[in-house]
């Protein structure tokens, strides 16, 4: 491994091709999601209760697939996983470009969330398997080059889609088709390699292993916060447009938050330095910037708070979403690495899944002002799994100290 090195910054070149790869697909990525309600209700006809329900089953076969992967990670490696989600991910967007109909969209986009399962997981555990010494740097890394792609992405979104809805499907597409290319040929199989899972530990159930009640602590806190978060995917592109406001003026505050992502890294290393220098104070913190944010939204303002408003949920994201993998990688047993992240990619999704269907109802039954009072209440009630989770952090430190593993 040392060979490997990239000896200015100390990360490995598995790592360096994976955060890359991170990179340009999240790109093509960020042309599609913060839209989809938006072509399901404006293109398709659909009622955003129906939009918000196909985003939620979206979600959850993302997290069926989520529990699969992880497991076949650990059992066959995770490159080769990675490259069977690549295809899969592939060929839905081709033709829901190609066929853009509510008949192809919907099982295309259920089969695409269940694929992009296989590639996520897999990275993560193979993020920690290779550069253990890295620690949260590693999630860190990955997480900040997927969000520059998220900054330039949505940056171009609105405008695509002004273009050819079409459009936005196919480079989507072509952007999963270089990662695939990338992971075929810059990532050899010897390069991603990690410890194998011996027949002692493969026959110990899950639910028997000394982390597994921090794990499911660990999966509530970020299950809560997904669905409070996932409301400004899905509700608030509805309530902008609803105002007057236009399809760009939506997609620029995503790219606001890919570049504070990208810049303020600085202050989130203050914040963890001086206030959070553990992963569960990170996680109170998160609640509390996510708290802020929506209280600004029940506020009603105008337009320019709505990049105050990005800031500050931003900020809350940057603090918890890197950590809980990272949180997950330390309580995992040797050779299980796979199977604990995709327990918590399952959390997420199941966030996702759950956020969306609560979300519309109360958009269609209540307005705008319901969604947000339904965020605020995830975010107060993920205080207690984390609280629970700082309970059990220190046990864990035999791994990796946790303050240097928030560091």
């Amino acid at each position: 491994m040392e060979s490997q090195q990239i000896t200015k910054f100390n990360i490995p070149r598995p790592i360096l091709i994976l955060i890359i790869g991170g990179f340009i697909h999240s790109v093509g990525n960020s042309f599609m999601w913060p839209l989809n309600s938006i072509f399901m209700h404006n293109i398709l006809g659909r009622s955003l209760t129906e939009a918000g329900t196909l985003i939620s089953l979206q979600a959850l076969a993302t997290l069926v697939g989520q529990f699969i992967s992880g497991v076949l990670a650990d059992r066959f490696g995770s490159r080769r996983v990675m490259i069977y989600g690549l295809i899969g991910a592939i060929i839905p967007l081709v033709l829901i470009g190609i066929f853009p109909v509510w008949e192809v969209y919907a099982p295309c986009i259920l089969f695409f969330g269940f694929a992009i399962a296989f590639i996520f997981v897999p990275i993560n555990a193979m993020i920690f398997t290779l550069w253990p010494e890295g620690g949260r740097r590693g999630f860190n890394l990955l997480y900040v080059f997927n969000n520059a792609g998220v900054a330039v992405g949505t940056a171009l979104s609105g405008f695509i889609a002004a273009i050819s809805f079409k459009l936005v499907f196919l480079l989507n597409g072509f952007s999963f088709f270089i990662y695939l290319l990338m992971v075929l040929f810059l990532l050899p199989v010897a390069d991603t390699l990690g410890k194998p899972l011996t027949r002692s530990k493969e026959k110990v159930p899950i639910f028997h292993d000394r982390g597994f009640p921090v794990l499911i602590a660990l999966c509530a806190g970020i299950f809560l916060m997904w669905g409070a978060y996932i409301q400004i995917n899905t509700i608030l592109p509805v309530t902008m447009t609803n105002l007057g406001y236009s399809l760009p003026q939506y997609s620029i505050l995503w790219t606001l938050n890919g570049i504070i992502i990208v810049t303020f890294q600085p202050v989130i290393s203050w914040i963890i330095r001086h206030w959070a220098p553990t992963l569960s104070r990170q996680f109170y913190f998160s609640c509390i910037f996510y708290g802020l944010g929506f209280l600004m939204l029940l506020g009603n303002l105008p337009y320019p708070s709505y990049f105050i408003m990005m800031l500050i949920i931003t900020l809350g994201e940057m603090l918890v979403l890197p950590g809980v993998p990272a949180a997950a990688a330390l309580i995992a047993p040797e050779g299980k690495t796979g199977t604990y992240q995709g327990v918590v990619a399952g959390a997420s999704s199941g966030g996702r899944a759950l956020g969306p269907i609560l979300g519309g109802l109360a958009f269609d039954m209540y307005g705008g002002y319901m969604a947000w009072w339904l965020a605020l209440t995830f975010v107060i009630l993920a205080f207690f799994p984390f609280y629970l989770y700082q309970r059990r952090e220190r046990t864990f430190s035999q791994k990796v100290e946790i303050h240097e593993q928030a560091l």
